[in-house]
């Protein structure tokens, strides 16, 4: 089976797309990065396929499309492509070239999520979490997964975790894994929480045997990275603080943290960062933040769900130090992992199956 995969190259999407291939070790990939000659075409080109992309097109037109909407080396590769199996994509900007190439090469399209305003009506598979299951009510061509497909698998995390732990010769204590996202609509971290964030961090470090391993993302508000920087980054308890573009000995620092980490803390705002520590087999405390607005995000259903499941545990700040306390004291038992890559990659074969 070939697999080809279309990238917007942002981590998000792409690790999704990537933990599905790598579950799929009987197939050939060929990765695509898609580039628009303007984004006002990209956004012209999911209209047109949100209205057409049920019919039959001219291979003509096809081209002409792809043609006038893509950089001309992303044209041309996407040109070279055959004997394809597969066309998988993430993300609303991909998905209608998603569509128009499985139209010319006759082959199977998947997305995962649901790419606006495209929709997944006219996809052979969208593999889609729970937070998009309302509105694919009655679709027969959906998978559905409890959060996103992704890398992470307790098994490899375990071995890359013996292995960073003769590379950095750490010394033997449990060690809690904090990944700071940033800020959407709904929600942010605030300089205040930052700060509360700092004191929590010292106090248990000063109760308990423990060190404190901690990245940031791009979302994370730059004033919030300095300070933590400032304060957990130079203490000896915290041998790991990884910003954004920090230049590391590590290949992937991230996976890094969470494969020697014993508990993860992760802000409520990333569900990709969330669906990521939950498919980890480590203990999980999901942690909300400053809210910008009444509403709850749909995420925080999701988290509910997976909390009743024993998946994650959810807190605020004002229980953080409670819920590290209670996790450790629960010993060995690790939380519930999801299993949404394999309920993917299974999902993608039974479609192959009946082709």
């Amino acid at each position: 089976m070939k697999v080809v995969i279309l990238s917007d190259n942002k981590p998000g999407h792409y690790k999704q797309s990537l933990g599905i291939v790598e579950k799929m070790t009987e197939c050939q990939r060929e990765w695509l990065e898609i580039q628009f000659r303007a984004k006002w075409r990209d956004n012209l080109l999911r209209i047109f396929m949100s209205i057409f992309g049920g019919m039959t097109l001219p291979t003509t037109l096809i081209r002409t499309l792809l043609q006038w909407s893509l950089t001309a080396s992303t044209y041309n590769a996407i040109q070279n492509v055959q004997d394809v199996d597969v066309v998988l994509s993430t993300g609303s900007s991909v998905a209608a070239v998603n569509l128009l190439l499985g139209k010319t090469l006759n082959t199977r399209t998947v997305t995962c999520r649901r790419p606006s305003p495209v929709g997944i009506r006219h996809f052979d598979l969208a593999i889609l979490p729970m937070l998009s299951w309302e509105k694919a009510k009655g679709r027969d061509n959906v998978c559905k997964t409890i959060g996103v497909p992704n890398p992470i698998a307790p098994d490899t995390l375990n071995i890359l975790r013996t292995q960073l732990l003769q590379k950095l010769n750490l010394s033997d204590c449990p060690r809690i894994g904090v990944l700071v996202g940033g800020t959407d609509q709904h929600e942010t971290i605030t300089i205040e929480d930052a700060e509360r964030l700092d004191e929590i961090c010292k106090a248990v470090t000063e109760e308990m045997n423990v060190q404190i391993l901690v990245t940031t993302s791009r979302r994370t508000p730059s004033d919030v990275t300095e300070y933590l920087k400032s304060q957990l980054g130079q203490a000896d308890w915290c041998p790991l603080f990884i910003a954004p573009d920090t230049p590391s000995e590590l290949g992937d620092p991230y996976q890094a943290i969470l494969a020697l980490s014993d508990i993860l803390i992760v802000t409520a705002d990333s569900f990709s960062m969330v669906c990521e520590a939950a498919s980890s087999g480590r203990k999980v405390i999901v942690l909300s933040l400053s809210r910008k607005s009444w509403r709850q995000p749909k995420r925080y259903k999701v988290y509910e769900y997976m909390e009743q499941h024993s998946i994650v545990k959810r807190c605020t700040l004002d229980r953080l130090s409670q819920q590290i306390e209670e996790a450790f004291a629960s010993g060995c038992d690790a939380n519930t992992p999801l299993q949404d890559t394999k309920k993917a990659v299974d999902g993608i074969r039974t479609l192959m199956e009946g082709n």
